[in-house]
């Protein structure tokens, strides 16, 4: 059967942005199926896309809602934590960025800081929104990879060529205690992790950052390079795990 990349995202994202990324990483249209909150999910898939969006509801790591800011999608949620279940069970890549790394965190049993400025004053400026005006790609701050890192985790090889870059973002919650299994592997200046991975296979990984808007870098497209071609082993190997679609 041919690749099927899963694209979780919310009416409100920029959709174009996210598919446009992987069309240019190589992914055919075809191959990228989107799936919104409602919608029915795929039985099968070889990738799992986790894009931005509003917060992770802090009820699902334990705590309560901290201030005004915390704004959550709980159908939302629900959707992407039953997608990561499949894809975790089967084998399949995953990739997470923004919301998306911090859901993986939580998913896996870390926490977040739920609002940066009111928890961490005084840290590296990481919000930029569009609705201030600001340019999706604008740039942020430097991230610096984790020294020491052991061999084989997703993403570090390709984010070497990241390594004192400038990247964008527009985030206000970021992982406070990192879910057991995962590895940070690099932060921003004032500490946060600004991307993490749990040693593989599969490919499983995430950036904090927003590549889909800097994909005419190549150290930037390279990330989305990395999750096809983790995708594409995925649907050319046994598929080792086929649900039962038959209600859906």
């Amino acid at each position: 059967p041919p690749m099927k990349i899963v694209l979780a995202i919310d009416p409100k994202q920029p959709l174009a942005a996210y598919c446009g990324a992987l069309i240019a990483a190589g992914a055919l249209p075809e191959e990228v199926a989107v799936v919104m909150p409602g919608e029915p999910l795929p039985g099968e898939l070889d990738g799992l896309l986790l894009s931005g969006g509003v917060d992770v509801d802090p009820a699902r790591y334990g705590e309560e809602r901290l201030n005004a800011t915390v704004e959550t999608h709980s159908c939302r949620d629900e959707m992407e934590l039953e997608l990561l279940g499949r894809a975790l069970a089967s084998g399949a890549a995953v990739f997470g960025i923004c919301r998306g790394l911090q859901l993986l965190n939580v998913a896996l049993g870390g926490t977040l800081w739920q609002d940066l400025p009111a928890q961490r004053p005084g840290g590296a400026p990481h919000s930029f929104p569009r609705s201030e005006g600001h340019l999706p790609s604008r740039l942020a701050h430097v991230v610096r990879l984790e020294k020491g890192l052991p061999s084989g985790l997703p993403l570090v090889a390709t984010l070497a060529a990241s390594d004192g870059e400038y990247v964008n973002s527009r985030h206000h919650q970021a992982v406070k205690d990192l879910a057991p299994g995962l590895v940070a592997i690099a932060s921003s200046p004032d500490g946060l992790v600004e991307a993490l991975a749990r040693p593989g296979p599969p490919f499983v990984a995430a950036v904090q950052w927003h590549p889909e808007n800097l994909v005419e870098r190549s150290d930037q497209l390279a990330l989305f390079d990395e999750f096809l071609a983790a995708a594409r082993r995925r649907a050319a190997g046994p598929r080792a795990f086929r649900p039962d679609t038959r209600n859906e």
